[in-house]
C-alpha cells in the first residue's frame, strides 16, 4: 500500500510539472517558434506599406481657377492677351485708323482651326472671338475692341456682334466706347476676309 501511494505521488508531481511549463511557455523548441510569431506580428502591424506611405505623402493638385477679364469687360474676353497672336509685329499708328494707336490683335482658335495648307481658312468658326487692343497714352490696352461670331445673329454679316471699349488709365475700368451699327460701317469692306480686317500671319 505505501509502494502504491509513492508511485502515485510521484507520478502526480511528474503530471503538475508538466503543466507548470506549459502555462509558463517553457518547452525547448515550441518557446522559440512562439516568439517568432510575436516578433512578426509587431513587425507586421508596425511597418506601413509603401502604398499608404505613398498615399499619406503625395500632394493634392488643385486646378488653378479660370482666368478673370478686366473690369468692365465681359468674362468672354478673360485671359484674351494669352490667346494666339493673330499678326506677328505690332500695328504701328495709322491717324486714319480707329481703335487706339500701335495695335495687337488675338483670336480665340488656335493655328489648326483657322488654317489649311498653311493659309488662313475663311469664314471663322462660330464661337470664334476676334479681339483688338489698342494703346493710348502709354496704355497697352487703353482701347479694346471686339468681334464675336454668334450663331444667327446677323447671317448677312458673318454673324458677327461688335463692341469697343475703352479706359482712362491702366488701373481704371473699362467703359461701352461704341457697338453694332457705327463698327459695322467700317468692316463693311472687309468681306472677303469674313469682315475681320487683319488676317493671321504666316
Amino acid at each position: 500500500m505505501r509502494r502504491l501511494t509513492r508511485a502515485a505521488l510521484a507520478l502526480g508531481a511528474v503530471g503538475v510539472l508538466s503543466i507548470g511549463m506549459a502555462a509558463c511557455g517553457g518547452g525547448g523548441d515550441d518557446d522559440s517558434s512562439d516568439a517568432d510569431a510575436t516578433t512578426e506580428a509587431a513587425t507586421t502591424e508596425a511597418a506601413p506599406t509603401t502604398e499608404e506611405a505613398t498615399t499619406e505623402a503625395a500632394p493634392t493638385t488643385e486646378a488653378a481657377p479660370p482666368p478673370m477679364a478686366a473690369p468692365g469687360l465681359p468674362q468672354y474676353l478673360a485671359g484674351f492677351m494669352g490667346w494666339l497672336k493673330v499678326n506677328s509685329e505690332p500695328i504701328p499708328p495709322d491717324p486714319g485708323a480707329p481703335h487706339g494707336e500701335t495695335k495687337n490683335v488675338y483670336v480665340n482658335q488656335t493655328r489648326a482651326d483657322i488654317t489649311a495648307g498653311g493659309s488662313q481658312t475663311f469664314p471663322y468658326p462660330d464661337g470664334t472671338v476676334v479681339v483688338k487692343e489698342g494703346s493710348r497714352g502709354g496704355d497697352r490696352a487703353a482701347i479694346v475692341a471686339a468681334m464675336r461670331k454668334v450663331a444667327g445673329v446677323d447671317p448677312e454679316h458673318g454673324d458677327w456682334e461688335y463692341i469697343e471699349w475703352s479706359r482712362s488709365s491702366a488701373d481704371a475700368p473699362y467703359t461701352l466706347l461704341a457697338e453694332g451699327q457705327v463698327c459695322w460701317t467700317c468692316h463693311f469692306s472687309a468681306e472677303a476676309t469674313d469682315w475681320v480686317f487683319t488676317t493671321l500671319d504666316s
